[in-house]
């Protein structure tokens, strides 16, 4: 059975690839609002909140990793990257009856993935800002384990 097509693409490659991103976007969508709920459980310091909300984030955190390591494999086989160049190079082999659909498809991962890292920021900005402020308040200094954060 022939596992290429016309294009020279590793249908199992491809498979990977596409599932991949098809799960990415269901994960993001659940770590987007999660990630907005962790700005306001920071914002009001409901730490045993928090506690709990991470064991609901870090697992999807996990699963996007493996999903990200899996792609990477799996464009490897197609003699591409894991970057931008490699993902418009796949698109340009594949049959016009699916390009657009997986164009839409990296599209909506590449959305999704800049809205979470955003609100992501924001909360590393919370958190800092709160964290010189306790310093402040209570006349610590800033010889701590953390690393420093360079505001904006």
């Amino acid at each position: 059975m022939n596992t290429e097509n016309s294009a020279g693409i590793s249908a199992a490659a491809l498979k990977q690839v596409i599932q991949s991103l098809q799960r990415d976007t269901a994960l993001l969508q659940q770590l987007g609002p999660l990630l907005r709920q962790q700005y306001l459980l920071l914002s009001t310091r409901q730490s045993n909140q928090l506690l709990r909300l991470n064991e609901q984030t870090n697992p999807l955190l996990q699963q996007l990793q493996q999903h990200q390591q899996t792609r990477q494999q799996a464009l490897a086989q197609l003699g591409l990257s894991a970057t931008p160049a490699g993902f418009k190079q796949l698109l340009a082999r594949l049959p016009a009856s699916i390009r657009q659909a997986s164009q839409q498809l990296l599209d909506d991962v590449q959305q999704q993935t800049i809205d979470c890292q955003q609100q992501n920021q924001k909360n590393g900005e919370l958190l800092a800002n709160q964290r010189q402020l306790m310093q402040r308040l209570l006349g610590l200094s800033d010889n701590t384990s953390y690393p420093a954060m360079q505001l904006r």
